[in-house]
């Protein structure tokens, strides 16, 4: 496992938090590690996530929520629901379509498109 590059996450051009990126020599198979500022608890996964082959690794962002839990490492199908914690902590359901979550309070932007850049949210 070899390191890749980075994605930072910015507000108003300020690092909230990052996702590292890491690529296997073997596979080339990426990997990818959150790191949200601030958030110093412990993952509850220890050492590189697992990923299913027909998934990629995006961020999903929540237009409603401000500040350090507006963003989330997340594990995208080209056509599928994943489970989003929203305001109140209530749990919905997000489409996602052609690796891509849209709707009006919620968007995403895939990793591997953006590995050493700063994606302003």
């Amino acid at each position: 496992m070899t390191y890749y590059g980075v994605v930072n996450l910015n507000i108003d051009e300020r690092t909230i938090g990052s996702v590292d990126v890491w690529r296997c020599g073997v596979c080339k198979k990426h990997f990818c590690e959150e790191k949200q500022l601030g958030i110093e608890e412990l993952t509850d996964i220890v050492g590189m996530p697992r990923i299913d082959s027909d998934a990629k690794w995006a961020v999903s962002v929540c237009k409603l929520q401000q500040g350090k839990y507006k963003w989330k490492l997340v594990k995208l199908k080209e056509n599928g629901t994943i489970q989003h914690e929203c305001l109140d902590e209530k749990v919905i359901p997000l489409e996602s379509k052609n690796f891509k979550i849209e709707d009006e309070q919620h968007w995403s932007f895939l990793i591997e498109d953006n590995v050493n850049k700063a994606i302003e949210i």
